[in-house]
C-alpha cells in the first residue's frame, strides 16, 4: 500500500472541497509529502506553504481549514488522525491497519516485487576494464555502482540492459606485449593470468619511464646560448631572442622568465618532435619564432612552468646534490649537446650507446609492436588473441565472484573502423572541421574545447570509438537513455562526446548521461596501474576471505562443512566490499580501509548481514509459524511501531535512490531499519512473548523486516547468508 499516494489523493479531494482553485494535482502533492523530523509529530506531513500564493492565505490558516475537512474525508482504516501544527498537516497511521496491510504485503512479496514495465529502455555501461592490465580494488567501486544502478532501475520498472565496454586495443597492450616478447623468459602461471599481464604492463612502463635513466626525459632538447634579448614590437609580455645553436643563430620568441644574455639554456629546434608533434616555425604576433626555450617544468626539473631553465641554476632544481656531483659535467657545456644525455642518472645500465638512443629505440620497438598488432601480422595478432583471452577469462571469474552479470559486452576492437568512417563522413558533410591536419568538432559555441577525433596521420582516438559505440547502442539496441558509469576524470570527455553526437544528428544524445564518481585511494595516496601501486583484486579477495573466516567464522570450523564456511565467507566478503563502496557520497573519494569495512558493528556490510542472519536463527528456533494466531492490534510497543514505520518507507526509499542515482540512500535506510530491528529485538521478547498470539505477531513483524532487508541487500547486489 502506497500511503503517500493515498494521502495525496485525500489531500486533493479535501482541497477540491475547501479551495476549488488550489491548482495542485495528486502527483505534485505526493512530491511534497515528507516525514516529520520529530517522529512524535506524526508519520507523514504535508507543508501548506505552496498553497499560500494561490489561496492568498497564510499557511497556518490553510492547514487549520484542511485539517477540519480531512477529518471528514480520510479513511480511518488508513490514518487515525490529522493535526494542524503551524503551516504543516501531520498525519498518524492507523497502527493496527498499517501493521496488517504492511506485513501481509511484505510477506506475500507483493510490495517487494519490481514495479511494472514503464517502457523506457535504458542501457548502463559500466566496469570497462582494459585487458592486459590488472583488475584492482579501485575497479570494484565502478562494478558495485553500475550493478546497483541496474538493479535499482530494474526494480523501478525500467527495461535495462547492463553493458560492459572492454578496452582490448591500444598502446597499453603494445607495451605489455613488447615487454612479454623482449624480456620474459620464464614459465606462464596457471592462475591470475590477467594480473600476470598487468605486471608486464607495470614493468614495461618502468622501462619506458625515462626519468629512471635521465633527469630530463626530453629527447629533442639540446643546449643553446642566449646571445641577445630584445623587446617584442607588439607584446609587452614577450621577448625576441637571438640564440646561438649548433646550426647557427636562430630567432625565438619567448614568454618565460629568469634568464639573461649569455645564459646556456635548453632549446627545442624546428624539425624536432616534442610531445608527439613536429616543431615548426610559428608566427608570434608578427615575429617568426624558430623553436622554443624549455621551462623547468617542461624538462621535469621543477614545477615552475614560467621560469626558463638555465644551467647556472642547477642547484635550484629538484636534482639531489649528490647526483649533481656524480654527473660531473660543467655548468657550461658546449652548444648543441643533448640535454637528456647531460642529465643521465649515475650508474644506469643502458642497452644502447646513449640515453637519447635508448629512449628512441625503446619507443620505436613499442610502436613497431603496435603496428604489427594493428596490421594483424599473424604472430603478433595470435599472441594478442591468446593474452586477451587470459584477461577476459579473469574478468569473468571476478564478475562471477562479485555476482555481477552483463547482458551485452562491447569490445573496443570492434568499433575502431566504424568510428573512423563516422568521422570522415561527418567531415565531408561539413559537420566536423580540420585543425592542423586533424579532424574534430568545434565546440567553442558550447564553451567546450576542440574535440579531437582523428589525428593528422589518420589514427583514431578513444573519442572516435565512443561515437561508433553510441551509434551502435542507439541503432541496434534502440535505447532511449544511455548511462555511462565512469570516474569523474572523464567528465569533460563525455560533455564533448554528447555534444558531438548531437551535432551528428543523434537525438538520443540528449538522454545520454555520464554518472561520475570519485576514485578509490590507499591511505598513502592514489593508486595507478601504470605505477603498480594498486591493491590487486586477488589480494583483496584473499585478505577479505581470510579476515572474514578469522573474525566471524572461526568458531564454526568444527560445526560447519568446509563448503559452508567458504560459501558464507564469500557472501560476507562481497557484502563487505560492495556495501563499503556503495555507502558513500559518489562525489567523494574513498580511502579503502579493510578493518573499518569489516567491523561487525556499525554501518558496515557485515553488520547488516548479521542482522539478517539473526532473524533466520530466531525463525529456526521458533518452529512452525501460525498465521491464524496473528493479531496485529497487539503491536503497540514504541519499538514495534517504529520498526513498522520504517518498513513502510521501503518502496519510497528505493524509488528515491533510483531517481537520484544514489545507492547510498538505500544503504542509509537499510542500516536504519537494522538498528530499529535491534531496538525491537532488545525491548520486546519474541520467543518468550506473554501469549502465543503476541509471539506469532512479533514473528511476523520480524519476518517482514527480514524480507525487506533481504530485498534491499539484493538490490545493492548482496546475497544474504542464512547464518553467521
Amino acid at each position: 500500500m502506497n500511503y503517500s499516494q493515498i494521502l495525496a489523493e485525500t489531500i486533493v479531494k479535501s482541497l477540491d472541497q475547501k479551495y476549488p482553485d488550489h491548482g495542485l494535482d495528486a502527483t505534485q502533492v505526493t512530491g511534497l509529502i515528507e516525514s516529520p523530523k520529530n517522529e512524535k509529530m506524526g508519520d507523514l506531513a504535508f507543508p501548506c506553504f505552496i498553497l499560500a500564493k494561490a489561496l492568498k492565505k497564510a499557511p497556518p490558516l490553510i492547514a487549520k481549514d484542511l485539517a477540519e475537512q480531512m477529518t471528514l474525508d480520510m479513511d480511518p482504516e488508513v490514518f487515525s488522525q490529522v493535526v494542524a501544527t503551524g503551516p504543516y498537516l501531520n498525519f498518524n497511521f492507523n497502527s493496527s491497519a498499517l501493521a496488517e496491510n504492511l506485513i501481509k504485503g511484505i510477506l506475500s512479496e507483493a510490495s517487494l516485487n519490481a514495479r511494472a514495465d514503464n517502457g523506457i529502455k535504458m542501457m548502463f555501461e559500466y566496469s570497462q576494464p582494459n585487458t592486459h592490465k590488472a583488475f584492482h580494488v579501485g575497479h570494484t567501486r565502478n562494478v558495485a555502482l553500475g550493478d546497483c544502478l541496474v538493479r535499482l532501475h530494474k526494480w523501478a520498472g525500467f527495461p535495462v540492459i547492463a553493458a560492459n565496454y572492454i578496452g582490448d586495443v591500444g598502446t597499453h597492450i603494445a607495451k605489455c606485449l613488447w615487454y612479454y616478447l623482449k624480456y620474459f623468459d620464464g614459465e606462464t602461471p596457471t592462475s591470475n593470468l590477467g594480473e600476470f599481464l598487468g605486471d608486464f604492463y607495470v614493468k614495461a612502463n618502468e622501462k619506458l619511464d625515462f626519468k629512471n635513466i635521465t633527469h630530463v626525459p626530453v629527447a629533442s632538447a639540446v643546449t643553446a646560448q642566449v646571445k641577445k634579448i630584445a623587446d617584442h614590437p607588439e607584446k609587452d609580455d614577450l621577448k625576441v631572442l637571438t640564440i646561438n645553436t649548433k646550426h647557427g643563430e636562430k630567432t625565438v620568441v619567448c614568454g618565460g622568465t629568469g634568464y639573461q644574455e649569455s645564459d646556456l639554456v635548453a632549446y627545442i629546434p624546428v624539425g624536432a618532435k616534442y610531445r608527439g608533434r613536429d616543431v615548426q616555425p610559428e608566427d608570434k604576433n608578427g615575429v617568426e619564432s624558430h623553436g622554443f626555450l624549455c621551462s623547468e617544468k617542461e624538462l621535469t626539473l621543477s614545477e615552475d612552468e614560467n621560469k626558463i631553465f638555465v644551467f647556472s641554476d642547477l642547484s635550484k632544481t629538484n636534482i639531489p646534490k649528490s647526483e649533481l656531483e656524480a654527473m660531473q659535467f660543467v655548468s657550461t657545456p658546449p652548444v648543441g649537446v643533448s640535454v637528456a644525455q647531460l642529465f643521465t642518472r649515475p650508474h644506469v645500465d643502458l642497452e644502447t650507446e646513449d640515453v637519447v638512443t635508448e629512449m628512441m629505440t625503446l619507443e620505436f620497438e613499442v610502436q613497431e609492436v603496435l603496428q604489427r598488432f594493428e596490421s594483424k601480422e599473424p604472430e603478433t595478432y595470435k599472441l594478442w588473441e591468446k593474452t586477451r583471452k587470459w584477461s577476459l577469462d579473469e574478468f569473468d571469474e571476478i564478475y562471477q565472484w562479485l555476482g555481477t552479470k552483463f547482458d551485452h559486452v562491447f569490445y573496443e576492437s570492434d568499433v575502431g573502423d566504424e568510428g573512423k568512417d563516422i568521422v570522415k563522413s561527418a567531415y565531408e558533410k561539413g559537420t566536423l572541421i580540420k585543425s592542423e591536419g586533424a579532424i574534430g568538432a568545434d565546440l567553442s559555441e558550447f564553451n567546450l574545447p576542440f574535440f579531437l577525433l582523428l589525428k593528422s596521420n589518420g589514427t583514431g582516438m578513444y573519442s572516435t570509438k565512443d561515437l561508433a559505440l553510441a551509434k551502435l547502442k542507439f541503432e541496434k539496441f534502440k535505447i532511449q537513455r544511455n548511462i555511462y558509469v565512469v570516474d569523474v576524470s572523464q567528465s569533460l570527455h563525455f560533455q564533448q562526446t554528447f555534444k558531438t553526437l548531437e551535432l551528428l544528428g543523434f537525438e538520443q544524445a540528449k538522454q545520454s548521461v555520464h554518472f561520475p564518481y570519485a576514485m578509490v585511494e590507499r591511505p598513502d595516496g592514489k593508486m595507478s596501474s601504470r605505477k603498480g601501486n594498486v591493491i590487486l583484486f586477488s589480494q583483496l579477495k584473499s585478505q577479505l576471505m581470510s579476515k572474514i573466516k578469522n573474525d566471524f567464522l572461526a568458531k564454526y570450523l568444527d560445526e560447519w562443512s568446509s563448503e559452508d564456511i567458504e560459501d558464507t565467507a564469500h557472501k560476507i566478503s562481497v557484502a563487505t566490499i560492495k556495501y563499503g563502496m556503495l555507502n558513500q557520497d559518489n562525489n567523494k573519494k574513498i580511502i579503502f580501509d579493510l578493518d573499518e569495512w569489516t567491523a561487525r558493528t556499525g554501518n558496515t556490510g557485515p553488520y547488516l548481514m548479521y542482522a539478517y542472519a539473526r532473524t533466520k536463527s530466531i525463525l529456526r528456533d521458533a518452529g512452525q509459524l501460525n498465521e491464524g494466531l496473528r493479531d496485529y492490534k497487539l503491536l503497540q510497543q514504541e519499538s514495534e511501531l517504529k520498526l513498522l514505520r520504517s518498513l513502510e518507507k521501503f518502496e519510497a526509499t528505493v524509488l528515491k535512490s533510483c531517481e537520484n542515482f544514489e545507492p547510498q540512500t538505500l544503504c542509509i535506510y537499510l542500516y536504519g531499519i537494522s538498528k530499529d530491528f535491534s531496538g525491537f529485538y532488545t525491548q520486546c521478547s519474541i520467543l518468550k512473548a506473554d501469549t502465543e498470539e503476541l509471539k506469532q505477531t512479533r514473528l511476523a513483524l520480524m519476518l517482514a523486516f527480514s524480507k525487506v532487508l533481504n530485498k534491499g541487500l539484493d538490490i545493492l547486489g548482496i546475497t544474504t547468508a542464512e547464518r553467521m
